[in-house]
């Protein structure tokens, strides 16, 4: 007998099903899940693979996370550490959104009809949200690779050391790990300006970061209060860290699509451009952001 087959407990949730074997569990989705198309669209920096090889490591929180497409509406997850890797992958993967509902409701017009035709197998994920801001605070005026490096740098100077299936990873460093980081130290790993925001960030985070209580609009006024974080920085925590679908994070390719199609020679900025998002997409515009965002970089032309 197969012993990664040996022991199967199914459980349902929104369609989904989250198959429990005695070695790895699988998540069963209703909807064509892309995991190369959903882990390198630009909302995570952090992953890992080898070779030619499809399957992903991803570090998540206290572990790291094997995935493999296993076909189109199946991903086959195992870990270093198993206890409570349920919980995890569940919010991670968001198994609770209603996809199908979701991409229904964004189909709005004729262009959202071909960009959704282009990206339907592309989810969100949610972060840790203390990651999330380190990540996006790192992010500002540079490009996924050198995000990717710093991130990586970071982890490898200041994280756990875990080995996984012969390879070796380091886990993004806690509070508690950053908390002693010198300003210095973030500028010798090529930080630049950005070694100030996270220095002064790390040392204080506010506890919402652990433990969220504010309402929409609170969480998103304090995360602008904090050294160093704009309109968009904070959006982006709050739609991949806090997992607030409602939020609309302009960037450059996001402003250069909505000026295209929705304001025609009109120029508006950045907050005109969100709100108008968020009141085209409603309590789904995160969803709708990722979508255009993709489709923007890879077949639009400006």
């Amino acid at each position: 007998m197969n012993p990664k087959l040996s022991k199967i407990i199914l459980f349902f949730k929104n369609n989904r099903i989250l198959l429990y074997l005695s070695k790895m569990l699988q998540l069963k989705f209703p909807e064509k899940y892309d995991l190369s198309l959903t882990v390198e669209c630009g909302q995570i920096f952090r992953f890992f693979k080898f070779e030619q090889s499809p399957i992903y490591f991803i570090p998540l929180k206290d572990r790291i996370i094997k995935v493999e497409e296993k076909n189109q509406h199946t991903l086959e997850i195992s870990s270093n550490k198993r206890e409570g890797l349920e919980e995890l992958v569940n919010e991670f993967f968001r198994v609770n959104d209603d996809y199908l509902a979701i991409i229904q409701n964004l189909r709005i017009d004729s262009l959202m009809d071909e960009i959704i035709g282009k990206t339907e197998s592309l989810h969100l994920l949610k972060q840790d949200p203390f990651e999330c801001m380190n990540s996006f605070i790192i992010s500002q005026f540079s490009n996924i690779p050198r995000i990717t490096q710093n991130l990586n740098n970071l982890a490898n100077c200041f994280g756990k050391r875990v080995i996984f299936e012969e390879h070796e990873f380091f886990l993004f460093p806690s509070h508690q790990e950053l908390f002693s980081v010198t300003e210095e130290q973030y500028r010798e790993l090529g930080l630049g300006y950005r070694a100030k925001y996270l220095y002064n960030f790390n040392q204080q985070p506010p506890k919402f970061f652990f433990d969220n209580f504010l309402t929409r609009d609170a969480l998103n006024n304090e995360l602008q209060q904090i050294h160093g974080v704009g309109a968009k920085v904070a959006d982006c925590v709050q739609l991949f860290g806090f997992g607030d679908l409602s939020y609309f994070p302009v960037d450059t390719w996001m402003r250069k699509f909505m000026q295209k199609h929705y304001f025609s020679d009109e120029k508006k900025s950045p907050k005109e451009i969100r709100k108008k998002g968020q009141e085209l997409f409603g309590k789904w515009a995160g969803y709708a952001q990722e979508f255009i965002y993709h489709y923007a970089r890879v077949y639009d032309s400006f």
